[in-house]
């Protein structure tokens, strides 16, 4: 968590949450394999809870989960993004966001339901089981589609970083849109403090600690600023500047911060390429442990042979996490007659490989998502209400993951605690026998998509703030991207000597 968050700026009710949320989704590495091993007849697993504790243990995870997702965090979010001064009112805030969320869901939810039940002459019970069954419908298919990417862009990011020339080129590649992202967000986190600085005229009233507390979050030089009126300055005009304040002074240091990373990125993979003809590796701008030659071995072979091989596994397991799925319940799974042929400790083993490289997939992919540019997650400055929007939809994925896992692996006798507690609940015929026969195969379409890189082609069509491309995908000017990242290398080369004199 502290990859993307900077745990000791982070409040500690909000830690707490997100520890939570993240921790949730990751329990069914261990979980499952352990419920499944258990419930096998003559099986001796190396770890072992007994069938109560289990019971009880996916009792806490469902419902945990379920108060996290649906009370705790969506409140958490509204109350970040509220832009009052006053705790009580945003708390007021968050809870009447909140409220009117659940009402306008409940009421499409009933209208819907009136339909059905008017015109397609269905019972109350069939009504019922209807519900359930679209509401794991739709978490089974969010859940397997983020899989699905994962599945393919896994392995190719681990090719990708086995090639320092490959990786070079994808920056350069991806340096015009990152500056043009860089001056843009710039410019409107100026304008807003621009706006925060005109209100020093008028900042003696009601409202003058509120704007100091603003003027201290702005620096203190800049262009002239235009004064406003005083009857302009009112609680729902304060609380917008405080949160597009906020909001601009989180984008500007996301892209700041990714702009530097990539530079920092391309000067490193600038060095190692060059050092082909020489074979002897020197950092211009960072030092090194290892000697020159040392760290050419290193760089060109150690790590390159490390990526490619971690990407060899990763195809393998993809492969068979693709093909269990397309022939889940029949012989040909390969998942399925793996799991037959194990017991004990090595089914526990086979289990923790698989549903860990299932969650390292779904969730991989889950953090690239840009949401119209609003939420996204970014390296040391992930603002909070895109952790607590990243968690709430990573805590989402926790029982459609351990479905589609248990769903792929054949019964040995007894049925699992898992399904006990909750896939007889998952019960997916109301929608049709031909379409619980046909979702698992749903994981091709994410497939096929993230191989040939539709997604790109689909943003632009829809206009969508979305992004599942890797940075082998990114399209732009390349040799634009080179002069802008050597333009800004040498400016922080000659920064750099002066201050050495």
């Amino acid at each position: 968590m502290d990859y993307f968050c900077t745990i000791r700026r982070t409040p500690g009710y909000l830690l707490v949450a997100l520890f939570c949320a993240v921790y949730i989704p990751f329990s069914i590495v261990l979980l499952v394999p352990i419920d499944l091993a258990t419930s096998t007849s003559d099986s001796q697993p190396l770890l072992a809870l007994p069938r109560n504790v289990t019971f009880a243990t996916w009792r806490v995870v469902y419902w945990l989960a379920f108060i996290l997702t649906w009370l705790i965090l969506p409140v958490l979010q509204s109350y970040l993004e509220s832009g009052h001064n006053d705790n009580s009112k945003k708390i007021r805030d968050a809870l009447r966001a909140n409220a009117r969320y659940q009402l306008i869901t409940l009421g499409v939810g009933l209208i819907g339901l009136l339909y059905f039940y008017l015109y397609a002459g269905l019972s109350l019970t069939s009504l019922k089981a209807l519900v359930i069954a679209l509401s794991h419908t739709y978490s089974l298919i969010v859940s397997m589609w983020f899989m699905g990417i994962g599945v393919v862009q896994v392995p190719r990011a681990m090719f990708l970083n086995g090639s320092p020339e490959r990786i070079l080129a994808s920056l350069e590649e991806r340096a015009p849109s990152v500056h043009d992202h860089l001056a843009e967000s710039q410019t409107q986190f100026n304008d807003v403090t621009s706006e925060v600085r005109s209100l020093i005229p008028v900042k003696d009233g009601p409202y003058k600690d509120w704007i100091d507390d603003l003027l201290d979050e702005v620096p203190k030089t800049g262009g002239a600023p235009r004064t406003p009126n005083r009857s302009q300055v009112t609680e729902e005009y304060l609380s917008s500047l405080s949160f597009r304040l906020r909001k601009s002074k989180m984008t500007f240091a996301r892209y700041e911060n990714e702009w530097n990373s990539l530079v920092r990125n391309a000067a490193d993979l600038m060095d190692i390429v060059q050092a082909d003809g020489s074979r002897n590796l020197k950092f211009r701008f960072r030092k090194s442990t290892l000697s020159p030659r040392l760290a050419y071995f290193h760089y060109n072979f150690v790590r390159s042979g490390f990526y490619k091989v971690v990407g060899i596994v990763t195809t393998i397991f993809s492969v068979i996490l693709i093909w269990s799925e397309i022939a889940q319940g029949t012989r040909a799974s390969l998942l399925g007659f793996i799991s037959i042929s194990t017991f004990g400790f090595i089914q526990e083993l086979l289990s923790f490989a698989v549903i860990a490289y299932m969650c390292i997939a779904a969730y991989s992919s889950l953090a690239k998502v840009k949401v119209f540019n609003i939420y996204i997650l970014v390296r040391k400055h992930t603002d909070s209400r895109s952790a607590i929007f990243y968690a709430s939809q990573a805590c989402r994925l926790t029982i459609p993951l351990s479905y589609s896992y248990v769903s792929m692996v054949p019964r040995h006798a007894a049925a699992s605690v898992f399904e006990e507690f909750l896939q007889k609940s998952i019960n997916l015929t109301p929608l049709g026998k031909y379409f619980v026969i046909w979702l698992p195969r749903f994981i091709l379409i994410p497939v096929l998509f993230a191989y040939f890189n539709l997604y790109d082609r689909v943003q632009r069509v829809l206009g969508f703030g979305q992004e599942f491309g890797d940075d082998d995908h990114f399209v732009g000017n390349r040799a634009e991207g080179r002069d802008l990242i050597n333009y800004e290398l040498t400016n922080r080369r000659s920064e750099l000597q002066i201050n050495m004199i």
